[in-house]
């Protein structure tokens, strides 16, 4: 079995751009979201250095064309959808391009929750499992053991306050396709702790 992706969002820097890559990143995330803390302008992103993670824009409250200028003008390989969006507009952006957030703690049930990715199972390339009932960067984990029951339609991530103490824990248990690390590898928002990354890219692929 392959190690599970690690997708380090957040990126604001270059030197965290370059360490997490190091680190064995496979996907590096950039926020243009209104209200992030860790927010970019697609210039700011785009003068970030290209490394050979794959760049993700993650985005709310974007209209279907800014979101694809702003992945045209960032030079992005994926958009992280956290705004509901529907199955329409992730075809719309390209169905291999796109991660779409789903919040599990909006959902009573795993059968109502697994009910509503099933519209997006040939519109996304990955769903993203998240803390909260919207939006994103909460810090929060969510029940591994209760997400190990999920059969999805689609591979998965599973974010919300995972890091170096309970990322090696949430593969095991939950068994996701890969993981989204933020705060947890932070010294403050925005800011990586590279030694934090490492220690959980370690946990994860053991390399």
């Amino acid at each position: 079995m392959n190690a599970p992706l690690v997708k380090v969002c957040g990126m604001t820097r270059a030197q965290d751009v370059t360490g997490c890559t190091e680190a064995g990143a496979d996907l590096l995330g950039f926020i243009f979201a209104a209200k992030s803390p860790r927010r970019v302008t697609p210039a700011q992103a785009a003068a970030l250095p290209r490394t050979t993670a794959k760049r993700v824009g993650v985005f709310v409250e974007h209209t279907l064309s800014e979101v694809l200028a702003i992945m045209d003008e960032a030079e992005l390989d994926l958009a992280q959808l956290h705004g509901g969006q529907d199955p329409d507009f992730c075809r719309a952006v390209g169905p291999d391009r796109v991660i779409r957030a789903f919040w599990p703690q909006k959902h009573p049930d795993l059968a109502s929750l697994a009910a509503a990715m099933v519209p997006f199972a040939d519109a996304v390339r990955f769903a993203l499992l998240d803390a909260g009932t919207s939006g994103g960067g909460h810090g929060k984990s969510l029940d591994f053991a209760a997400l190990a029951q999920l059969s999805p339609p689609m591979p998965w991530l599973l974010a919300g306050g995972l890091g170096p103490d309970n990322v090696a824990e949430a593969v095991r248990i939950a068994a996701p396709n890969g993981v989204d690390l933020n705060s947890g590898v932070e010294s403050s928002p925005g800011l990586k702790d590279l030694v934090k990354v490492r220690r959980s890219l370690w946990a994860v692929k053991g390399e």
